[in-house]
């Protein structure tokens, strides 16, 4: 992937983007490879995030440095989620940790699989972002707090609330 940052005309996005991708290119394909269970494709998401960036570095550069950990990760999951939907409809390892995380146990029901993966869908991108960072890559509320730019304290109540809510969600469905 270095070698294609040589194609940049400017030395200065020329360093932004090799000094992105030393430091944040490992996560953001262990993130990609959690949702899409296959080194390659998530090497691919890394690499398709950065090309695109690369079209336009004024828009990392409006990033503030301390976020942009963060948005790369964003960007990376949007880009695996992607993937996964032209490869396989529903990741079923996925929702069924989201179930366990919102207090279901194993179901054989393949209709509350479904309904769960709507019903996370339809919540906002921070709020995915706080449940798959917790849940899905088992990262510490601290450090999600961290990544997020919140407090930890702020991430929990949120994580807590979003859990609630899904359950909720999923019990109103299924009465």
């Amino acid at each position: 992937m270095l070698p294609v940052f040589m194609t940049i005309e400017s030395p200065e996005d020329r360093e932004l983007f090799s000094r992105l991708y030393t430091e944040h290119a490992r996560l953001m394909a262990s993130v990609a490879k959690h949702i899409l269970n296959d080194w390659a494709e998530a090497e691919d998401a890394v690499h398709d995030v950065f090309v695109k960036l690369m079209d336009s570095p004024e828009q990392i550069r409006r990033i503030p440095e301390e976020n942009r950990r963060a948005f790369l990760i964003v960007c990376v999951q949007n880009r695996a989620r992607n993937i996964l939907k032209k490869r396989k409809p529903v990741l079923e390892l996925e929702i069924a940790e989201a179930m366990e995380a919102a207090g279901y146990e194993e179901s054989e029901d393949p209709d509350l699989l479904v309904r769960l993966r709507e019903e996370m869908e339809k919540l906002s991108g921070e709020q995915q972002e706080i449940l798959g960072l917790h849940y899905f890559l088992g990262l510490k509320f601290e450090d999600v707090g961290r990544l997020m730019n919140k407090k930890t304290a702020t991430v929990q109540k949120m994580s807590k609330r979003l859990t609630k809510t899904l359950r909720e969600r999923m019990e109103g469905d299924a009465k």
